[in-house]
């Protein structure tokens, strides 16, 4: 139903930004390929993106945030993609695995970033004051609330597209490909 998209088939808007993304990974992310359908959908994932760079939280704990998203919503592609980004982060492999099972990690940090992650997730933003606490108790800050709810928002973006377009892996996330709990 939708069109995977090369450089020379996307809106000459999404073309630029096709282009940009495999000039900084050495090749194109199916997901990307679909959204170029749409020059806004594909600008506000790439911005989001860039955005959360200059986040408050580290870029371990956007990689973590992101996979955390994914999981709870159930997207193949960007839990595949995002534990390549969590390892290529260098995020403690024992960390990735227990997102990725649906355990809490061991460090407290990270076991605190992914509740609150999947909480707003699970919960469709109403976190409970309870919620927030715990959260900010780990040592996060009120910013780092809100710069995970845009990773929340990046990843509802993609995961969202994912589950409508249902794209194949690329070979370079073949080797984190995940299937849910569920189907397994």
């Amino acid at each position: 139903m939708f069109t995977e998209h090369t450089e020379q088939s996307a809106p000459e808007a999404s073309a630029n930004l096709l282009q940009g993304v495999s000039n900084k990974m050495g090749f194109v992310p199916t997901l990307y390929s679909y959204i170029a359908e749409s020059p806004t959908a594909i600008k506000a994932y790439n911005e989001l993106n860039t955005l959360l760079a200059d986040s408050s939280l580290t870029p371990q704990q956007v990689q973590v945030a992101l996979l955390a998203t994914s999981v709870e919503n159930q997207c193949r592609f960007c839990v595949a993609a995002h534990s390549a980004g969590s390892t290529m982060a260098k995020v403690e492999p024992g960390i990735i695995e227990a997102v990725r099972t649906g355990t809490t990690p061991s460090d407290g940090t990270f076991a605190a970033l992914v509740t609150f992650t999947q909480t707003l997730v699970r919960e469709r933003g109403w976190a409970s004051d309870a919620d927030v606490n715990a959260f900010l108790n780990a040592g996060f800050s009120k910013a780092a609330v809100f710069d995970v709810i845009t990773a929340v928002a990046l990843k509802t973006l993609s995961n969202y597209s994912n589950h409508l377009t249902q794209p194949a892996l690329n070979p370079e996330l073949e080797s984190f490909a995940w299937a849910p709990p569920s189907a397994t």
